[in-house]
């Protein structure tokens, strides 16, 4: 565990974001629910008003805006952010704009984190599962409702389909994305986990190590990652459309939308954290 007392923020995120205007509002005050201080956002030539939605909270200290055009630039941001904010933030998760982190096993996302680290010390990453939500059947989006409460059907721990391109790895549930002590980052060569200094690597909530970007068997019992990643088929069209924000080739297509395993489970869990947590902090004056 980091001495909290050294840096300004306790935890931050880092993300890239392109046309995410719709969605940024609530992803901000979720995950300021839930614990994190600051956010690193990289704008990658937003034609919406993306800027405008953020302005309150760049006015605020809570955002700090970069505007990083040009194309497939997501791990050049990445590996931007490690070297200039490094120093700045106790942990810092490496996320994208359609993911929440979601905390099952204490208040806050730091206080899982702590936990964990504090009983493997030696620990340099947290490789978190990923729960992938589906589209609910939903064929047109609804931008009145929040992300969280549209969608609450998603893919199994048991849906680990191996990936072709990675045959080494296995995909779906068992993707990890990572909360790290970002001193320990060496450079990011892929979205879902960075490569660490010599004697540095990860664990996941039960302490076993990960090497790579997915961690088997899959495990969200104490923290878990909720991917929004279809949406509904409206919008899921306008993310093929967007393409890939690390690779030339866009590796989206239609097909993915129609993956039924999206939708095997229903799953709330999120919903009922979020209320508790403003119940919770609202008496106090707010808190977030």
């Amino acid at each position: 565990m980091v001495d909290k007392n050294l840096f300004p923020y306790n935890l931050s995120i880092v993300t890239i974001m392109k046309n995410e205007a719709p969605y940024v509002k609530e992803w901000l005050d979720y995950h300021l629910l839930a614990g994190v201080d600051h956010f690193f956002i990289y704008d990658n030539e937003s034609p919406d008003n993306l800027k405008e939605i953020l302005q309150p909270y760049i006015d605020a200290g809570i955002v700090t805006y970069i505007f990083y055009p040009g194309k497939c630039r997501q791990m050049e941001s990445y590996i931007d952010a490690a070297k200039k904010f490094r120093f700045l933030s106790r942990y810092i998760a490496w996320i994208d704009a359609d993911e929440f982190i979601f905390p099952k096993s204490k208040s806050t996302i730091v206080e899982v984190v702590d936990e964990i680290f504090s009983a493997y010390p030696n620990a340099s990453g947290l490789a978190v599962n990923i729960h992938a939500y589906g589209s609910n059947g939903q064929d047109t989006a609804d931008y009145n409702r929040g992300v969280l409460e549209r969608f609450t059907r998603r893919a199994g721990n048991d849906w680990t389909p191996p990936i072709s391109w990675a045959p080494s790895e296995k995909g779906g549930s068992a993707t990890v994305k990572s909360i790290v002590n970002p001193r320990r980052v060496k450079l990011f060569t892929h979205p879902h986990a960075p490569n660490y200094f010599d004697t540095c690597s990860a664990i996941n909530e039960n302490g076993n190590d990960v090497h790579g970007f997915s961690s088997f068997p899959v495990s969200t019992e104490k923290i878990v990652m909720n991917h929004y990643t279809v949406k509904s088929k409206e919008e899921y069209a306008n993310k093929v459309k967007r393409g890939n924000a690390d690779w030339e080739d866009n590796r989206y297509s239609m097909a993915g939308f129609s993956h039924d395993k999206y939708n095997d489970e229903f799953d709330d869990g999120i919903l009922k954290y979020r209320d508790a947590r403003i119940a919770a902090l609202i008496p106090q004056g707010g808190g977030y």
